[in-house]
């Protein structure tokens, strides 16, 4: 019995406690807690977690918020540009699969992605949802930045022609040496200095007669004639040393 009245007692209680609540609300104009929506908005706080917004004018394109995202509501496409830099080429998030956890918001590097006020999202469409921030065509983007790469990769070999060219007609200016070129030029021969006061090295003269060479024995001494092999000739005798006297 005595918890019987106990249990009414509390019930008559927490009655009278929530009526006494919404009497003061609505006696009291000040404590005014409906929103006439949609003419009236309340205003989300500063850390609410709304949309996602990405600032394509500071997006590196380095796919972290799409390899971080849980539910893959992130879709990312980019290039390689002519100056080796990635360019966006498309870049679209799902907010009907998004659950703004907000891991794409803290691992972006250039603070590009962030989170809005946005909450709002009605549609009967869910292509409707995903939200694209690149409005041009990413065929028109990719022929683009293909024409910059050929561009500058035909500009590249033009400059590596040209220099090629500028070391060949150096390298040949300075083979090339003119008659008229004065002394010390490159291709001559270093002349050495003379010493005052040292009289000059006489150089030994070269044989008259070469071995082997009949041509220098004319200007040379001239050899004897070679005697036949046999008996040795005998010198001819003159009257005056015969010994005798001839009458």
């Amino acid at each position: 019995m005595k918890e019987y009245l106990h249990d009414i007692w509390e019930a008559v209680a927490t009655t009278a406690k929530g009526m006494r609540i919404t009497a003061r609300y609505g006696v009291d104009p000040r404590e005014t807690i409906t929103l006439q929506y949609p003419e009236e908005r309340w205003e989300p706080s500063k850390r609410f977690r709304g949309f996602l917004y990405n600032d394509i004018k500071t997006c590196t394109s380095c796919s972290m918020c799409v390899k971080v995202c849980p539910v893959d509501c992130i879709a990312l496409e980019a290039v390689r540009g002519a100056d080796k830099k990635l360019v966006l080429v498309s870049y679209g998030i799902n907010i009907g699969r998004c659950m703004y956890c907000g891991l794409c918001v803290e691992v972006c590097p250039p603070k590009s992605l962030t989170h809005t006020s946005g909450y709002e999202k009605a549609t009967v469409s869910r292509g409707e949802l995903i939200l694209p921030f690149v409005f041009e065509a990413a065929d028109e983007i990719k022929a683009r930045v293909a024409k910059q790469v050929a561009e500058a990769a035909a500009k590249a070999e033009a400059e590596k022609a040209a220099k090629a060219e500028a070391e060949k007609a150096k390298e040949a200016e300075t083979t090339d040496v003119s008659p008229e070129a004065p002394a010390g030029a490159k291709g001559d021969a270093p002349s050495v200095p003379e010493k005052k006061g040292v009289p000059p090295v006489a150089q030994p003269a070269a044989p008259a007669f070469a071995a082997g060479n009949p041509a220098a024995g004319d200007d040379g001494e001239k050899k004897p004639a070679q005697e036949p092999k046999g008996e040795p000739a005998k010198p001819e005798e003159s009257p005056e040393e015969g010994g005798g006297k001839t009458e």
